[in-house]
C-alpha cells in the first residue's frame, strides 16, 4: 500500500511530508548524471544495488511539504497536477489527512517545471510565491540548450500551460526572502535561472528543503554531477555545495522533492555524505491507508 504522508517537528513547527505519487524515468544515467565518467558512475550506483548496464528507469518520488507553523500553513511544491495518470495525489493525501486546500495560506513553487507547479490552482485561499528570475525566463523565451529540441518544446509548452491560469495569482520574489518568522526562501539558481530553496529554523532545529537543486541521492556525494536538466549546470555545481554545506553545518534536516528520506548531511576533506535522519522528534513511520 503506497505510503501517504509522515509528520515531523522543525523546533514548534509542525512538517508533513505528502506523496504527490511517483514517475519513472527513461534512460536515467543520462538524464541525471550526463557528465559522470562511466567507471567512476558505475562505481557510485553500485553502492546503491544498481547495475550501470541494467538500469532503464529510474522511478522517483514526487515529495511535497506542509509547514504548519501555528499562524500559517505553508504548502512546498503541489505536485504534478493531472499532467501524469500516476501522481497528481496531493490533495487526496492532505485530505486523509484531515487538510483542507482552502487552509493553505502560502503556497511556494521552487521552480516552474510542470511537476512542482500542476497542481498550484487547487489552493484557493493561497499567495503563490515564485522567483521573479523564474517567472520571467518561463515567460520569456526560455533556452533550454542541453535538452533535444522536442523535449525542449515539450516542456516550455507545459510550463507555459500551467503558467497561464496563475498570472494573476502569483506573487513574485526578488532575492532571499523570510516569508514567515523562521522560514526563509533563498536563491539558488542553476536547475532553472530562479529556482529557490528553503530554509527554516525553530527552537534550534533546522531544515533545508533543495526542491530539485539535488535530484539523486548521489548528487550530495558528486555534486559536480549536473542532471541534463540543468538550465545552468555549472551554477548548478555551485549551488549544490552551498546547500550541502549550509546543512552540514546547521545539522538541518536535508531532502527535496524527489528525495523524500529526511536525512542530514556529513562533511569532511573527501566531500559530502548523507546520513538516515533519525530523531525522538521524528514520527519514522509513514501512515498508510
Amino acid at each position: 500500500m503506497e505510503s501517504k504522508y509522515q509528520y515531523f517537528n522543525i523546533g514548534d513547527f509542525r512538517c508533513t511530508l505528502f506523496t504527490d505519487g511517483k514517475h519513472a524515468y527513461d534512460n536515467p544515467g543520462a538524464l541525471l548524471f550526463p557528465n559522470a565518467p562511466e567507471n567512476e558512475l558505475g562505481k557510485a550506483l553500485i553502492q546503491y544495488g544498481i547495475s550501470i548496464d541494467k538500469w532503464p528507469t529510474w522511478v522517483s518520488d514526487y515529495t511535497c511539504l506542509l509547514i504548519d507553523t501555528g499562524k500559517n500553513k505553508i504548502l512546498v511544491e503541489t505536485g504534478a497536477g493531472e499532467m501524469l495518470p500516476e501522481a497528481g495525489k496531493l490533495v487526496c493525501n492532505m485530505q486523509a489527512a484531515g487538510i483542507s486546500p482552502a487552509s493553505i495560506d502560502i503556497v511556494l513553487v521552487t521552480h516552474a517545471h510542470p511537476d512542482h507547479i500542476g497542481g498550484a490552482t487547487l489552493f484557493p485561499n493561497a499567495r503563490i510565491l515564485m522567483n521573479r528570475k523564474e517567472w520571467q525566463f518561463w515567460t520569456g523565451k526560455p533556452k533550454l540548450p542541453r535538452l533535444s529540441d522536442d523535449f525542449q518544446k515539450l516542456l516550455t509548452g507545459m510550463v507555459t500551460t500551467l503558467l497561464k491560469p496563475l498570472r494573476k495569482r502569483v506573487e513574485l520574489i526578488d532575492g532571499d526572502t523570510e516569508i514567515v518568522p523562521g522560514i526563509s526562501l533563498v536563491e539558488t539558481p542553476g536547475h532553472t535561472p530562479g529556482h529557490m530553496a528553503l530554509l527554516a529554523t525553530s527552537g534550534g532545529e533546522h531544515l533545508v528543503y533543495v526542491g530539485d537543486a539535488l535530484i539523486h541521492e548521489i548528487h550530495v556525494e558528486t555534486p559536480s554531477w549536473s542532471p541534463i536538466v540543468d538550465v545552468m549546470p555549472e551554477k548548478s555545481v555551485q549551488t549544490r555545495i552551498r546547500l550541502l554545506t549550509e546543512a552540514a553545518e546547521t545539522g538541518a534536516i536535508f531532502f527535496g522533492f524527489h528525495m523524500p528520506k529526511l536525512g542530514r548531511i556529513t562533511s569532511n576533506t573527501t566531500g559530502f555524505k548523507l546520513l538516515p535522519y533519525s530523531s525522538e522528534v521524528v514520527e519514522k513511520k509513514w501512515t498508510s491507508t
